[in-house]
């Protein structure tokens, strides 16, 4: 089979290996986001998604994760379990890392909740050099191929331990939160001369929720509409983003639109406003699924689109929804 010749840029790579998933639901995957909301229910949850960005180009990057939490009343703490993947399609680069988390649920009195939350997680970065053909191993003079002596190739697999921790604030109608992840700045070089710690994720998140039509007081099925507004602030290394928008829920139906925007300019001629990104789903029960699609305004990725289904199911969901310091997640 004919092999393809690919010129690796080594900086290049560590700027896209650095850098973690990003999911335009987050408040669709609360124990992706930050370990706090762990048993944030009050009962049992099961979470899925699912991201494939750029859409129609080769290089695009899959992402899929799935989560388990609940809450255990008799030490009011919520315990967590979680998996990430993500898979970049030309490179055949693959990221896996379980995490497992703790978080404490403290009462401070009738309006205000504190969860302290702490993730201890093992990761696995792989890169298949195999089918790769660096320009050392090519002899003009004969033709054939030999093996390379770049560094590059001498390590395939990176294994890392990995620690995160936040803490959520609710107030009624509103949360707030803050994570780091990879505290421990684990090294992720693929040569093994050189050093390549992980930066620290920081997530600043928020939401409030406004009560239009309240629920049926003796409906189980959610009948009120309600106006959601939420954000999410990242920071990793030199990238700064924020995700800002708002969704209505209109009984089991909910739609709205977000819009990334980055921070802070990495070049004089980066753009500010990176996408707009409506979404919509549906709650059954305690089912719910929802759909997002990025409409990019920038260059990257050829101006190709992102699109990302999430689903979610609550045990017991009907009677939490009606605690009013569970807002959202």
């Amino acid at each position: 089979m004919k092999k393809t010749i690919l010129i690796l840029l080594l900086i290049s790579f560590s700027e896209i290996w650095a850098q973690d998933p990003v999911f335009t639901q987050f408040y669709a995957a609360p124990t992706i986001l930050n370990p706090a909301f762990a048993g944030s229910r009050n009962s049992t949850r099961f979470a899925a998604g699912y991201r494939n960005q750029w859409l129609g180009v080769k290089s695009n990057i899959n992402s899929f994760y799935a989560s388990g939490d609940a809450f255990i009343g008799d030490i009011k703490s919520g315990v967590g379990a979680n998996i990430i993947n993500q898979k970049e399609a030309r490179t055949n680069y693959s990221y896996t890392q379980i995490n497992l988390m703790y978080s404490r649920h403290l009462q401070i009195d009738d309006n205000w909740s504190l969860f302290p939350g702490i993730s201890f997680g093992y990761g696995l970065r792989q890169f298949n050099f195999a089918g790769l053909l660096f320009e050392d191993q090519i002899d003009l003079g004969s033709g054939n191929t030999n093996p390379t002596q770049d560094e590059f190739a001498e390590k395939s697999n990176i294994h890392l331990f990995d620690i995160s921790a936040g803490f959520v604030l609710y107030h009624q109608n509103a949360w707030f939160g803050l994570s780091a992840k990879h505290l421990n700045k684990p090294d992720i070089s693929f040569v093994e001369s050189q050093k390549l710690p992980l930066d620290v994720f920081l997530s600043v998140h928020g939401g409030y929720r406004f009560t239009l039509s309240p629920d049926s007081e003796y409906d189980m099925e959610p009948d009120g509409t309600y106006l959601f507004l939420t954000m999410n602030y990242m920071h990793q290394g030199p990238y700064n983003r924020i995700d800002v928008g708002a969704e209505f829920e209109i009984s089991s139906f909910f739609i709205g639109m977000l819009t990334s925007i980055s921070a802070g300019q990495q070049a004089a001629d980066s753009e500010t406003l990176l996408s707009f990104n409506p979404v919509m789903g549906l709650q059954i029960k305690q089912f719910k699924v929802g759909l997002s699609y990025d409409f990019p305004t920038s260059s990257i990725g050829n101006n190709a689109g992102t699109a990302e289904i999430t689903l979610q199911y609550n045990l017991g969901n009907s009677f939490v929804r009606k605690r009013m310091w569970q807002i959202k997640n």
